[in-house]
């Protein structure tokens, strides 16, 4: 009984994963509609604005003690930097090509990316295995077809600018693994003090508060963005890294890139080339070969079927 009840309840919180991946893939072309409306930096406060406001029920709720050391304190400003950076670079960039290819590059690169920074900030370098070897030279076959190279410069405002986002997210994953504080916590002073970050716009910009004169359409793709993808989708991940560990959590974000590119088609009639989907699969098996495959021996999978 107590064994189908966590069957169930595993069950049950696999399929929140799930929802909180389309939530992610969703926030593409979301944001894409929402760049239609006004500048970058403006959507960018907003979007943190309302996502730390989601996020204080969310905190008070589950109880999430928000202590913090003075060693916390600064990686979180270090990674609330990285964050404000991503945001604005990533709005700016959805105004010059496509919501789903633009999903598919970072969503596939930035686990490539962190891999290779973490490997060369680590103090005791070891030779990378050969499982690692051959994802990240999928990884970097991957990252060639993603740039689309045929229909697109290399060095295009849309790829650099992409890659660029990737990078700083990769360095955003990395600090935050090294902040002592539950992940939901991280999550809502990443969004605090990237709020704070922008707010020297209200200073410089008129129009910061026109947005409440917008349609329908805004409100809906800020929710899925603000609401949806930051405060409840991230939440809902940090509380599946705790719930199932990390190693089967990080499978989840590996379907971002589908539903980028199936909520791009949907919302906004983007149909993926060739080599953007060509690319994201092999990214996906690069991902999966550097950070989540584990070899087993022949002599033990037999020993398994003997017995």
């Amino acid at each position: 009984m107590e064994l189908e009840s966590k069957r169930q309840s595993g069950l049950w919180f696999a399929a929140l994963m799930v929802i909180a991946m389309i939530f992610w893939g969703s926030s593409w072309p979301a944001s894409k509609i929402l760049t239609s409306y006004t500048s970058a930096d403006i959507v960018t406060f907003w979007r943190f604005f309302f996502a730390f406001v989601a996020s204080i029920p969310i905190v008070v709720i589950l109880r999430i003690n928000l202590k913090l050391d003075s060693h916390s304190f600064k990686l979180l400003l270090l990674s609330s930097l990285c964050n404000g950076l991503y945001s604005i670079l990533y709005f700016f960039a959805l105004n010059l090509g496509s919501a789903g290819r633009g999903g598919v590059l970072v969503t596939t690169l930035t686990p490539v990316f962190a891999y290779l920074i973490f490997f060369m900030l680590s103090k005791n370098h070891r030779n990378p295995k050969t499982n690692e070897m051959l994802g990240l030279m999928l990884g970097i076959i991957a990252g060639i077809c993603l740039l689309d190279l045929p229909n697109s410069h290399a060095f295009s405002a849309f790829n650099v600018i992409f890659v660029i986002c990737a990078i700083d997210w990769a360095i955003l994953s990395i600090i935050c693994q090294k902040v002592r504080i539950h992940p939901i916590a991280i999550n809502f002073y990443n969004s605090l003090f990237s709020c704070i970050l922008y707010i020297p716009i209200f200073i410089f910009r008129d129009n910061v508060l026109f947005i409440f004169d917008y349609d329908v359409q805004f409100w809906v793709m800020m929710f899925v963005v603000s609401i949806l993808s930051t405060a409840i989708g991230t939440s809902i991940y940090y509380m599946g890294i705790l719930y199932v560990g990390a190693t089967k959590a990080s499978t989840f974000p590996l379907l971002v890139p589908f539903t980028a590119l199936l909520s791009s088609y949907f919302i906004l009639g983007e149909i993926p080339s060739v080599l953007t989907l060509f690319g994201g699969t092999l990214a996906i098996v690069a991902i999966y070969l550097i950070n989540l495959y584990k070899p087993y021996h022949i002599a033990q999978v037999f020993k398994k079927f003997r017995n």
